[in-house]
């Protein structure tokens, strides 16, 4: 109930503050919210990056310790790596992301429904709704959906867990609808940090999601998955990193206690500068970029300070400047300290770091999938060339100096999409370009299996180094929603399991 009440008091709070339309106005408004659509749909996208508290927890921690994107900090290694049990940890996007982003973008839909001046809005809330709702079911499982919000306009307070395949299908029933709604004569999208209002865009997102959805589901639902698919990339998908889905964040204070967090800065730097000094990247991340000649590596990585050979010793030459932390590790027990191992840009550390939800290289990247099963026209190597060409140059929003379109053309000639090895292939692009956006890259993961992880071998990892398959639900949900809570758990194992799967992982 904290994280309700939280919420009610900054809408009380801010009834009186108008909307903003733009970053300067934005920092007068600290919180930027009324108790309107539009201040609710600003509040809604600054929490979706900027809640530190489960950028830190379910990002970085969880995802990005289970999918071996970072390795090295004490509680990545302790939890995500040897996954090992949180609670707070685990429920974090649960609480959070449900009480402060699912209930607004409703309140949204509620406030619009039926207004001829707010379609557009209406329609925008329903994209907004998959995007929030979808983070939170790929993470853990079956979750209330028709009926979440719906306390204080229904007085539905225990609401129903909706099967996951049932939410899938409402996802895209809301993507189609918001598709078809958002035309000129439907009113401005006011409050929006996302695309400025732009209709044009949010048509674009709304299908570029039913793309990215209807992949999630490939193996578990192949025909629908197509179907899907297909209707996606004929309504208008991104066609360039000018379509990408950003969140420009502001300098901004933050506190980890979730009363007292400040949404406007970047959650995942404000986690990465906090981090018990373990901003490192894993092995796996590092040795795939470093062998392969990728590009991205010095633009994700600095180079090392200490010889891996001797400690204290300067870089010895010829030696690689890039190393990470092996998954399982401490940064302390690395040979030679963590000095000779290869630390995360500083730009991506930064409160005004932007957060990139949706990307035209994701995009690619999954009609090169989509074309080698055969479901979309075009050559699955050339849809890969585009994707990885943009998942380089997207790197350019946070800071990073350009690569030269020479040596990202001698890459992309060196590594084309081979034979045989597709799904693998493009699954590792995909890793590759949701760092940052671990809790993608880990729903992506058990969707493929892709990419083979570092086993762990720790001897006390909690599951004998068996890497969890979904976050479990919070405790109190057997006191609060008994009955929905006992009926959702039937469908998924019997418990409140991390290794139970959720519906479309049949990898």
């Amino acid at each position: 109930m904290k994280f309700k009440h939280i919420t009610i008091a900054i809408l009380i709070l801010f009834t009186a503050v108008g909307c903003t339309e733009n970053f300067d106005e934005l920092e007068k408004d600290p919180v930027a919210l009324s108790a309107n659509p539009a201040g609710q749909l600003t509040f809604t996208q600054l929490c979706m990056s900027g809640d530190g508290f489960y950028q830190w927890r379910t990002n970085l921690i969880y995802s990005g310790g289970f999918v071996q994107h970072y390795a090295g900090a004490w509680n990545v290694t302790e939890f995500g790596s040897k996954f090992k049990k949180n609670d707070g940890y685990a429920t974090a996007l649960w609480r959070n992301g449900y009480q402060n982003e699912l209930k607004n973008v409703i309140d949204i839909l509620e406030k619009t429904s039926g207004e001829p001046s707010m379609v557009n809005m209406n329609a925008v809330a329903k994209i907004m709704k998959v995007m929030v709702a979808q983070r939170i079911t790929d993470i853990y499982g079956d979750i209330p959906y028709s009926e979440a919000g719906l306390g204080f306009s229904q007085g539905i307070v225990t609401p129903k867990y909706d099967k996951q395949e049932d939410i899938y299908t409402s996802f895209f029933k809301d993507l189609d609808e918001a598709n078809s709604q958002l035309n000129a004569g439907g009113g401005a999208i006011k409050g929006d940090l996302f695309y400025n209002g732009d209709i044009a865009k949010w048509k674009k997102l709304a299908n570029t999601l039913r793309l990215r959805l209807g992949m999630r589901i490939s193996e578990v639902k192949p025909a629908e998955a197509e179907k899907q698919v297909k209707a996606a990339l004929q309504a208008g998908v991104f066609e360039s990193n000018l379509d990408n889905c950003i969140m420009k964040h502001l300098d901004a204070t933050f506190n980890d206690d979730p009363a007292s967090i400040d949404f406007r800065g970047n959650g995942l730097a404000y986690a990465l500068v906090g981090n018990e000094n373990g901003d490192h990247f894993s092995t796996l991340v590092i040795d795939y970029l470093r062998d392969n000649g990728d590009p991205r590596l010095s633009m994700y990585a600095t180079p090392k300070t200490t010889s891996s050979l001797a400690w204290g010793a300067p870089v010895q030459p010829g030696e690689s400047l890039y190393e990470g932390v092996k998954p399982g590790l401490f940064q302390w027990e690395v040979p030679m300290g963590a000095s000779s191992t290869s630390g995360i840009q500083d730009y991506f550390k930064k409160k005004t770091t932007p957060f990139l939800h949706v990307s035209y290289s994701e995009t690619q990247l999954l009609l090169a999938e989509a074309a080698f099963r055969g479901w979309v026209a075009g050559s699955a190597a050339d849809y890969y060339k585009k994707g990885v060409e943009a998942g380089i140059k997207q790197l350019e929003i946070y800071g990073a100096t350009p690569a030269s379109q020479a040596s990202i053309n001698t890459y992309l000639t060196a590594k084309p999409l081979v034979a045989g090895k597709e799904k693998e292939q493009i699954a590792t692009q995909l890793w590759i370009t949701y760092i940052f956006n671990s809790i993608e890259a880990y729903s992506n993961w058990r969707r493929t299996g892709f990419p083979k992880l570092i086993p762990i071998t720790n001897s006390d990892s909690e599951t004998g180094g068996v890497t969890p398959t979904r976050l479990y639900y919070p405790n109190d949900e057997a006191q609060k929603n008994e009955v929905n809570y006992a009926e959702a758990l039937s469908r998924m194992g019997g418990t409140n399991d991390w290794l139970n799967k959720v519906w479309w992982d049949k990898n």
